[in-house]
């Protein structure tokens, strides 16, 4: 089994070494602006797909298929058709909403405080006078 999985791991890092090879020969092609926004994800087909993330930067890429055609020729000897470009925007991190911190009102806070002064336990009188500061202000 562990040997199947080493063959595997290694099947996986040439493939992507040959992706980053790919990326490297295209973006030779591109003007800089470009290169933030196109990723090589594979040949199907006798052709590159590459993805964008935006439909301004697929437009934008399109003109310059010829280029980096040539390109991926020149530098890793892979000669294709034609690219695709696909739109993939990029995935967004969206935080968890964090709930709003719980409050006491004035008079339930006094009570928390009040009692607080009778327990003879150090740690809960702490915790309950820490308690009774959450007031609303």
């Amino acid at each position: 089994m562990e040997n199947l999985s080493g063959k595997l791991q290694q099947r996986l890092l040439i493939k992507a070494q040959e992706l980053q090879k790919m990326n490297i020969a295209i973006k030779a092609a591109l003007p800089l602006d470009c290169h933030d926004h196109i990723n090589v994800a594979g040949i199907r087909e006798n052709q590159l797909v590459v993805l964008t993330d935006s439909p301004v930067w697929q437009t934008r890429l399109r003109m310059f298929t010829q280029p980096m055609l040539e390109a991926l020729e020149q530098h890793t000897g892979i000669e294709l058709s034609r690219i695709k470009i696909k739109l993939a925007p990029p995935k967004r991190y969206i935080a968890p909403e964090t709930p709003p911190g719980r409050v006491l009102s004035k008079s339930s806070a006094e009570i928390i405080g009040r009692t607080a002064e009778c327990i003879s336990d150090p740690q809960l009188k702490y915790a309950m006078k820490k308690l009774s500061k959450r007031t609303k202000k």
